[in-house]
């Protein structure tokens, strides 16, 4: 028979240890893989958040980029380090599809990490040379349909979130369109930009600058809202494509086996961060949504977003190494 003292005594011990540890973490910097190159939408938005990150942690977050094989690289990095709370990753939620594209995985999603919040969308934009004929949407759609298979698309990785919004662009539109494959989203628009190809999907970050510059001419946001960054130029859903949405939603994540009040207190501290009205104002000057979650919140749109591209992608037929 257990001593009740004795057992009160051993929880409060244990309680006590728990809270130590917490408030002991973090007692150095902190490694947050991008597993992108330098340069980039996620590298564009994880320094910013980093640095508020540090402040609220007291601790600096060093920003490693591991970029290559898409993103299998840093996930395999991630995947492998030790949970103790000193390595994360940020990478977008496309990842939960992964296993529908690729033959083989380094790592598991689900096994093998944590999500632990969103941080923030990016809208993907319909962006064309302006030397094509069309002045919007309906322009353009009609100038495919009239001349199939003469204009072309430029396609910066297949299965990325850009490669499958212009196929549901392509399919309820119901055009046709040469396709033109990239080895990343830089090449794909400096050959729009220089006329070589007619048409691409970016994020909208990436383009805003030649947007304003008129180098390059915006048809439409595949969302189902306008973005605050560009207010002017009007959605898909707007224009009569409800169902041509897709975006990139960038989420923090750590080793599955991490405390669980480390990653309690990422969270709370990733809320914080994003609510910070300088932060904010930076992320969305650069063309991104901020959204922080709960950790189940972020889950959720894991799953949706496998449950959702899963037919597309059967259609599409890719299997990739």
């Amino acid at each position: 028979m257990f001593d009740r003292r004795a057992l009160a005594t051993l929880s409060a011990t244990l309680a006590c240890s728990t809270l130590a540890r917490a408030r002991a973490w973090p007692s150095h910097s902190i490694r947050l893989i991008v597993p992108y190159p330098p340069g980039g939408a996620t590298d564009t938005l994880s320094r910013p958040y980093a640095e508020r990150m540090r402040t609220l942690l007291g601790q600096p977050l060093v920003i490693e980029n591991r970029g290559g094989a898409a993103t299998s690289i840093g996930m395999e990095a991630a995947a492998r380090a030790a949970p103790d709370g000193y390595t994360l990753i940020i990478n977008a939620d496309n990842i939960a599809y992964f296993p529908l594209l690729y033959r083989r995985l380094p790592y598991d999603l689900w096994r093998d990490f944590a999500v632990i919040s969103n941080i923030a969308e990016t809208p993907l934009v319909l962006g064309i040379n302006p030397r094509v004929p069309a002045a919007n949407l309906a322009e353009f759609v009609a100038l495919l349909r009239r001349e199939p298979d003469r204009y072309s698309f430029a396609n910066p990785s297949l299965g990325a979130p850009h490669h499958l919004g212009f196929e549901l662009f392509a399919r309820e539109a119901n055009v046709r369109m040469l396709q033109v494959q990239y080895r990343g989203g830089g090449p794909a628009l400096n050959d729009v930009l220089a006329g070589h190809v007619h048409l691409g999907v970016f994020s909208l970050g990436a383009v805003t600058q030649h947007f304003q510059t008129g180098t390059l001419r915006p048809l439409a946001i595949l969302s189902a809202r306008r973005s605050a960054a560009m207010p002017d130029i009007p959605t898909t859903a707007e224009l009569g494509l409800p169902r041509v949405l897709s975006s990139i939603n960038f989420m923090l994540f750590a080793p599955s086996a991490t405390p669980r009040e480390v990653l309690a207190e990422l969270n709370t501290a990733t809320v914080e961060a994003l609510a910070d009205p300088a932060l904010h104002e930076t992320l969305t000057r650069a063309g991104f949504e901020v959204a922080s979650s709960t950790p189940e919140q972020a889950a959720a749109r894991l799953r949706a977003e496998r449950e959702r591209w899963e037919p597309i992608l059967a259609g599409l037929n890719l299997n990739l190494e």
